[in-house]
């Protein structure tokens, strides 16, 4: 029974065993935790300087734009340039950006450059952040074995929760007790930290291949990333002749089954945009209690961290494509009875159902993933993926509000469910590579 219990929670065996991976856990945690005050602080300041609605949105905007773009520029160098200086050299600027943002909100501007100076340096945390964060998802799997990037996934899934449930809070403590400026200060700091932490990695060169499952967990080297000058395919014999490296335009045009990912991907990033409809679901359903619209923002999140700390499952899956897939069509069954609950106690529990399938659908995309694109291409492959990540509650929130226009909240809810639920059934029956996938024998990459 113990056993058992062991093998269902989080598989923390990448931390046990990597040290370059233990430094970079530590520094992503606190990284997030910087970052999330910030999204916390910029908007706070910014309405105190214009009491405009307008101007917090649209300086959350610029950020979001610019992480977006920063994320695919970031997978770009981190497939040219060594991967711990792009890591170091982010941190370090956005450290930078921050005692800029905390220099600013003191008045060490002036008053009337207070603004303008929060987009530019909103601008630049979005775009900076997220280039270190590129070369940082890239060069994760090459200290880590392939049987053990579900548990990287679901640690990274974690990782995330924590951050961002932790992060609003210390940011209004801080707000409340010192003002917005110190807020900027901790934050600066946090970052400054990351860069000492970081700064212990070893080299991270671009073309480090993905450890090979056949190393044992007590030969991992703790030193380097493993040396893979020419090698492009995962799980390929160190004796085999070297692979070319495709482009990443022939890569996802071959490879079907990271192709696949990606196309589920871009549906799965709609689901978060239910978020933009639940106040005004509230107010209809539950005579606008805030109580309740609190506890469903929360539902999400709270199933989340369920299936991150209950993930050890996932990596004895042996169809982890039929999984995404039945997973994905789940949620948006779900999704469209959630907005069919007449009581609230079931909207919640649904919620976090659904909270618990996204998670679930973030640890196997990571996962597969991984184990399907080679080394020297990781960054590419995960700009993309991670640019999904980031826009997706932008996207699916700007689609969800066009429904809300046009419908009651409730039934905006059902329709917009449909439609997602459609298209991941449509994914589902055409995605044959996905269905066809084995966790235990990850297809070979066909190079045009």
């Amino acid at each position: 029974m113990a056993g058992k219990a062991r093998g269902l929670l989080i598989d923390i065996t990448p931390l046990r065993v990597s040290a370059p991976f233990r430094r970079i856990f530590v520094a992503r945690l606190i990284s997030l935790i910087a970052i999330g005050m910030l999204l916390v602080s910029v908007p706070v300041q910014m309405y105190d300087l214009t009491g405009s609605s307008v101007q917090v949105g649209a300086a959350t905007a610029v950020t979001g734009v610019a992480t977006f773009v920063g994320m695919l520029l970031g997978g770009v160098l981190a497939d040219r340039f060594d991967r711990k200086l792009l890591i170091l050299v982010g941190r370090s600027a956005a450290a930078l950006s921050f005692a800029g943002l905390a220099a600013n909100a003191f008045g060490a501007f002036g008053s009337s450059a207070a603004v303008p100076v929060l987009y530019v340096l909103a601008l630049v945390d979005g775009l900076i952040g997220a280039l270190s964060t590129s070369a940082l998802m890239a060069a994760v799997p090459t200290l880590i074995p392939r049987r053990h990037l579900a548990a990287v996934g679901a640690i990274g899934a974690l990782t995330v929760r924590i951050g961002s449930a932790v992060s609003p809070g210390i940011a209004g403590f801080v707000i409340g007790a010192a003002g917005v400026e110190w807020a900027y200060t901790v934050a600066a700091v946090l970052a400054f930290i990351t860069v000492i932490v970081i700064s212990g990695l070893p080299s991270l060169p671009p073309h480090a291949a993905v450890l090979d499952d056949e190393i044992p967990d007590d030969a991992i080297p703790d030193g380097s990333a493993a040396p893979e000058p020419s090698l492009s395919e995962p799980g390929s014999s160190a004796d085999a002749p070297p692979v070319p490296v495709p482009s990443l335009q022939a890569f996802l045009r071959s490879q079907r089954v990271v192709g696949a990912v990606m196309v589920v991907g871009v549906i799965a990033m709609f689901a978060p945009g239910i978020v933009a409809l639940l106040p005004a679901l509230v107010a209809q359903r539950f005579d606008a209690n805030p109580s309740v619209t609190g506890l469903l923002f929360a539902a999400v999140a709270t199933g989340a961290m369920v299936a991150a700390l209950t993930s050890g499952w996932l990596a004895a899956v042996a169809r982890p494509g039929r999984l995404l897939l039945g997973s994905l069509v789940a949620t948006f069954a779900l999704m469209a009875l959630f907005g069919l609950a007449s009581y609230a106690w079931l909207a919640i529990i649904l919620l976090v159902v659904i909270g618990f399938l996204e998670a679930i659908q973030e640890v196997l995309r990571y996962t597969l993933i991984q184990h399907h694109t080679p080394g020297p291409l990781l960054g590419r492959v995960n700009g993309i993926w991670m640019a999904q990540e980031v826009c997706g509650v932008t996207v699916g929130a700007l689609v969800a509000g066009a429904f809300g226009s046009l419908w009651v909240a409730s039934t905006a809810v059902v329709y917009y469910s449909l439609m997602l639920l459609a298209a991941a059934v449509v994914a589902a029956l055409v995605l044959g590579s996905l269905r066809a996938v084995r966790a235990e024998a990850p297809a070979r990459t066909p190079v045009g």
